[in-house]
Protein backbone atom coordinates (compact mmCIF):
# COMPACT_ATOMS: atom_id res chain seq x y z
CA UNK A 1 0.00 0.00 0.00
CA UNK A 2 1.29 3.45 -0.91
CA UNK A 3 1.66 6.26 1.60
CA UNK A 4 1.28 9.83 0.38
CA UNK A 5 3.26 12.54 2.17
CA UNK A 6 1.59 15.91 1.61
CA UNK A 7 3.99 18.69 2.59
CA UNK A 8 3.61 22.42 2.91
CA UNK A 9 6.68 24.22 1.53
CA UNK A 10 9.21 25.90 3.81
CA UNK A 11 8.78 29.50 4.88
CA UNK A 12 8.66 32.02 2.03
CA UNK A 13 9.76 35.63 2.28
CA UNK A 14 6.11 36.72 2.41
CA UNK A 15 5.21 34.07 4.98
CA UNK A 16 7.78 35.71 7.25
CA UNK A 17 5.84 39.00 6.86
CA UNK A 18 2.39 37.36 7.23
CA UNK A 19 1.45 38.31 3.66
CA UNK A 20 -0.79 36.22 1.43
CA UNK A 21 1.32 34.56 -1.25
CA UNK A 22 -1.27 32.73 -3.32
CA UNK A 23 -0.16 32.38 -6.93
CA UNK A 24 2.54 35.05 -6.59
CA UNK A 25 5.88 33.30 -7.14
CA UNK A 26 7.61 34.22 -3.88
CA UNK A 27 10.93 32.45 -3.09
CA UNK A 28 11.85 30.62 0.10
CA UNK A 29 13.42 32.63 2.89
CA UNK A 30 16.71 31.50 4.43
CA UNK A 31 14.69 30.00 7.29
CA UNK A 32 12.52 28.20 4.75
CA UNK A 33 15.55 26.57 3.16
CA UNK A 34 16.72 25.39 6.58
CA UNK A 35 13.25 23.97 7.25
CA UNK A 36 13.29 22.14 3.93
CA UNK A 37 16.71 20.68 4.74
CA UNK A 38 15.44 19.35 8.08
CA UNK A 39 12.46 17.82 6.32
CA UNK A 40 14.73 16.23 3.72
CA UNK A 41 16.80 14.60 6.47
CA UNK A 42 13.65 13.05 7.91
CA UNK A 43 12.33 11.78 4.57
CA UNK A 44 15.58 10.22 3.32
CA UNK A 45 14.99 7.34 5.71
CA UNK A 46 12.03 6.20 3.57
CA UNK A 47 13.40 6.72 0.82
CA UNK A 48 10.78 8.37 -1.44
CA UNK A 49 9.79 6.73 -4.73
CA UNK A 50 8.22 9.73 -6.49
CA UNK A 51 8.10 13.47 -5.77
CA UNK A 52 5.34 15.75 -7.06
CA UNK A 53 5.44 19.51 -6.65
CA UNK A 54 3.51 22.68 -7.29
CA UNK A 55 5.16 24.83 -9.99
CA UNK A 56 5.60 27.79 -7.63
CA UNK A 57 9.22 28.47 -6.60
CA UNK A 58 8.72 28.07 -2.86
CA UNK A 59 7.30 24.58 -3.37
CA UNK A 60 9.66 23.60 -6.19
CA UNK A 61 12.72 24.67 -4.16
CA UNK A 62 11.47 22.64 -1.18
CA UNK A 63 10.94 19.63 -3.46
CA UNK A 64 14.41 19.99 -4.97
CA UNK A 65 16.01 20.06 -1.50
CA UNK A 66 14.09 16.89 -0.60
CA UNK A 67 15.08 15.27 -3.92
CA UNK A 68 18.81 16.04 -3.57
CA UNK A 69 20.75 12.80 -3.30
CA UNK A 70 17.74 10.58 -4.11
CA UNK A 71 18.20 10.51 -7.90
CA UNK A 72 14.61 11.73 -8.31
CA UNK A 73 13.44 14.70 -10.35
CA UNK A 74 10.33 16.42 -8.92
CA UNK A 75 7.30 16.15 -11.21
CA UNK A 76 5.48 19.49 -11.55
CA UNK A 77 1.68 19.48 -11.42
CA UNK A 78 -0.32 22.71 -11.83
CA UNK A 79 -3.30 21.28 -9.92
CA UNK A 80 -1.49 21.55 -6.59
CA UNK A 81 -0.55 25.20 -6.99
CA UNK A 82 -1.80 27.47 -4.22
CA UNK A 83 -5.20 29.14 -4.25
CA UNK A 84 -5.30 32.39 -6.23
CA UNK A 85 -6.01 35.26 -3.81
CA UNK A 86 -6.40 37.82 -6.60
CA UNK A 87 -6.23 41.44 -5.42
CA UNK A 88 -5.31 40.36 -1.90
CA UNK A 89 -1.95 38.80 -2.77
CA UNK A 90 0.94 40.50 -1.07
CA UNK A 91 -1.28 42.00 1.64
CA UNK A 92 -1.57 41.16 5.32
CA UNK A 93 -5.00 40.34 6.76
CA UNK A 94 -4.93 43.66 8.61
CA UNK A 95 -4.41 45.50 5.31
CA UNK A 96 -7.21 43.54 3.64
CA UNK A 97 -9.60 44.31 6.50
CA UNK A 98 -8.73 48.01 6.31
CA UNK A 99 -9.29 48.35 2.56
CA UNK A 100 -11.75 45.57 1.67
CA UNK A 101 -13.55 44.71 4.91
CA UNK A 102 -16.94 43.64 3.51
CA UNK A 103 -15.41 41.29 0.93
CA UNK A 104 -13.06 39.87 3.56
CA UNK A 105 -15.91 39.15 6.00
CA UNK A 106 -17.93 37.40 3.29
CA UNK A 107 -14.93 35.27 2.32
CA UNK A 108 -14.05 34.51 5.93
CA UNK A 109 -17.60 33.28 6.59
CA UNK A 110 -17.44 30.77 3.70
CA UNK A 111 -14.06 30.59 1.91
CA UNK A 112 -15.22 27.55 -0.05
CA UNK A 113 -17.99 29.45 -1.83
CA UNK A 114 -16.63 33.02 -1.89
CA UNK A 115 -13.50 34.07 -3.75
CA UNK A 116 -11.28 37.10 -3.11
CA UNK A 117 -11.69 39.85 -5.74
CA UNK A 118 -10.19 38.49 -8.95
CA UNK A 119 -9.23 35.26 -7.21
CA UNK A 120 -10.32 31.67 -6.65
CA UNK A 121 -12.69 30.16 -4.10
CA UNK A 122 -11.75 27.19 -1.96
CA UNK A 123 -14.38 25.13 -3.79
CA UNK A 124 -12.80 25.90 -7.15
CA UNK A 125 -9.38 24.92 -5.81
CA UNK A 126 -10.77 21.75 -4.23
CA UNK A 127 -12.11 20.56 -7.59
CA UNK A 128 -8.63 20.46 -9.11
CA UNK A 129 -7.09 19.03 -5.92
CA UNK A 130 -9.61 16.15 -5.90
CA UNK A 131 -8.79 15.36 -9.54
CA UNK A 132 -5.11 15.20 -8.58
CA UNK A 133 -5.87 12.93 -5.60
CA UNK A 134 -7.97 10.57 -7.71
CA UNK A 135 -5.27 10.31 -10.35
CA UNK A 136 -2.61 9.85 -7.67
CA UNK A 137 -4.53 7.01 -6.03
CA UNK A 138 -5.10 5.28 -9.36
CA UNK A 139 -1.47 5.62 -10.45
CA UNK A 140 0.14 4.37 -7.22
CA UNK A 141 -1.79 1.30 -6.18
CA UNK A 142 -1.11 -2.25 -5.10
CA UNK A 143 2.47 -1.79 -3.95
CA UNK A 144 4.45 -0.26 -1.08
CA UNK A 145 5.53 3.19 -2.22
CA UNK A 146 6.36 6.49 -0.53
CA UNK A 147 5.02 9.39 -2.56
CA UNK A 148 5.99 12.99 -1.73
CA UNK A 149 3.66 15.86 -2.68
CA UNK A 150 5.05 19.35 -2.02
CA UNK A 151 2.36 22.00 -2.13
CA UNK A 152 0.82 24.79 -0.05
CA UNK A 153 -1.06 25.68 3.13
CA UNK A 154 -4.53 25.88 1.63
CA UNK A 155 -3.96 22.95 -0.73
CA UNK A 156 -2.95 20.74 2.21
CA UNK A 157 -5.93 21.85 4.31
CA UNK A 158 -8.43 21.31 1.50
CA UNK A 159 -6.96 17.88 0.78
CA UNK A 160 -7.32 16.93 4.45
CA UNK A 161 -10.94 18.16 4.45
CA UNK A 162 -11.62 15.90 1.49
CA UNK A 163 -9.94 12.92 3.15
CA UNK A 164 -11.88 13.41 6.41
CA UNK A 165 -15.19 14.29 4.78
CA UNK A 166 -15.21 17.76 6.35
CA UNK A 167 -17.02 20.61 4.58
CA UNK A 168 -14.51 22.62 2.57
CA UNK A 169 -15.91 25.77 4.20
CA UNK A 170 -14.26 24.64 7.46
CA UNK A 171 -10.70 24.43 6.22
CA UNK A 172 -9.59 27.75 7.75
CA UNK A 173 -11.44 27.34 11.06
CA UNK A 174 -10.70 23.68 11.77
CA UNK A 175 -7.19 23.01 10.44
CA UNK A 176 -3.74 24.45 11.08
CA UNK A 177 -0.88 23.94 8.65
CA UNK A 178 2.63 25.20 9.47
CA UNK A 179 5.52 25.77 7.08
CA UNK A 180 7.32 22.51 6.23
CA UNK A 181 4.54 20.55 7.95
CA UNK A 182 4.14 16.87 7.11
CA UNK A 183 0.77 15.19 6.51
CA UNK A 184 0.35 11.54 5.56
CA UNK A 185 -2.68 9.99 3.88
CA UNK A 186 -3.24 6.46 2.66
CA UNK A 187 -5.84 4.69 0.51
CA UNK A 188 -8.62 2.88 2.34
CA UNK A 189 -11.67 0.85 1.36
CA UNK A 190 -13.81 3.98 1.71
CA UNK A 191 -11.41 6.22 -0.20
CA UNK A 192 -8.68 7.75 1.98
CA UNK A 193 -7.62 7.81 5.61
CA UNK A 194 -5.53 10.36 7.49
CA UNK A 195 -2.38 8.96 9.10
CA UNK A 196 -0.59 12.15 10.26
CA UNK A 197 -1.56 15.83 10.40
CA UNK A 198 0.55 19.02 10.52
CA UNK A 199 3.63 17.36 12.02
CA UNK A 200 6.67 19.64 12.41
CA UNK A 201 8.67 17.56 14.88
CA UNK A 202 11.61 17.59 12.43
CA UNK A 203 11.89 21.37 12.98
CA UNK A 204 12.34 21.18 16.77
CA UNK A 205 16.16 21.60 16.62
CA UNK A 206 15.67 24.83 14.64
CA UNK A 207 13.19 26.17 17.17
CA UNK A 208 15.41 25.23 20.10
CA UNK A 209 18.44 26.89 18.49
CA UNK A 210 16.50 30.10 17.84
CA UNK A 211 15.19 30.19 21.41
CA UNK A 212 18.68 29.63 22.79
CA UNK A 213 20.07 32.52 20.75
CA UNK A 214 17.33 34.76 22.13
CA UNK A 215 18.01 33.62 25.68
CA UNK A 216 14.48 32.21 26.10
CA UNK A 217 12.73 28.87 25.79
Amino acid sequence: MALFYFIRHGESEWNAENRLCGRTDVPLSDAGRRQAARLAERLRALPPDTIYTSPLRRALATAEIIAAGTGLTPRVDERIGEVNYGAWEGRTFAEIMAHDGDAYRAWDADPAAVSPPGGESGGQALARIVLFLEELGARHTGQREYIIVVCHKTVCRLAVCHVLGLPASEYRRRLSMENAALNIIAPSESGWRLVLLNDTSHLTPIHAEAASMNGTF
